[in-house]
């Protein structure tokens, strides 16, 4: 009969392997996807489960220098927890509400992270930002596998640079289409390529803009 103590070193040994690839494989999602990885409210406690072999088999490495005999009920309160870590990684996502914080000048948005956002300045004073959505619903990219268009926000024309209105408000550039256009006091943007250009354009812009704006939440003081 294998003894707990050579059981609880051998399940050390074996989840320090499993965590440290699962580990890789959890850097690299992050890595491609971080807000994704943000929107799992169990990420983090994900996370630290995947570095806990390591210091609970120190901390029973220690415990038995200063005792030098241990009795069964360590090392299976050891093996307990590292079941516990092995397995709380693969734990199924528990969906959360992180928004992405974006500032246009003063105008500060809160945008869901399935819409993807990107270019957006987390101070205020920003120029621009963008969201990938599907055509023709305007579903957001991680909610969707319909062709996806960009759709943005900024404070001027020429991606918040400023300078003159476009004469057309699309305008073809290389393999994709963009149009901008002003409302308010903000520009809109669609960026895409023409096989999945909107065959009704002005009221894809309007739903387009209503979307951006209703990410806007308040103004800096």
């Amino acid at each position: 009969m294998i003894r707990l103590s050579t059981l609880f070193w051998l399940a050390a040994l074996l989840s320090a392997i499993w965590n440290a690839w699962t580990f890789i494989n959890y850097s690299i999602r992050k890595t491609f996807h971080p807000m994704a990885a943000k929107g799992d409210m169990l990420w983090q406690v994900k996370e630290v489960a995947l570095l806990a072999p390591i210091p609970i088999a120190i901390v029973m490495f220690l415990f038995w220098l200063w005792r030098r005999r241990l009795t069964d009920r360590p090392y299976v309160t050891g093996l307990v927890l590292l079941v516990a870590a092995t397995l709380l990684p693969w734990l199924p996502r528990i969906e959360g509400n992180y928004r992405e914080v974006y500032w246009l000048a003063e105008t500060q948005h809160e945008i869901p992270w399935y819409y993807a956002p990107y270019n957006g300045s987390s101070e205020p004073g920003g120029k621009l930002f963008w969201v990938s959505v599907s055509f023709p619903d305007l579903e957001p990219r991680y909610k969707t596998r319909d062709p996806l268009i960009t759709v943005g926000k900024a404070v001027d024309f020429n991606n918040g640079k400023g300078g003159d209105a476009p004469q057309e408000p699309c305008t073809t550039y290389g393999t994709y289409i963009k149009c901008e256009w002003r409302r308010g006091n903000f520009v809109y943007m669609v960026s895409t390529i023409p096989e999945h250009f909107p065959s009704d354009i002005s009221a894809f812009m309007v739903e387009a803009a209503n979307l951006l704006d209703g990410f806007e939440v308040t103004k800096a003081d």
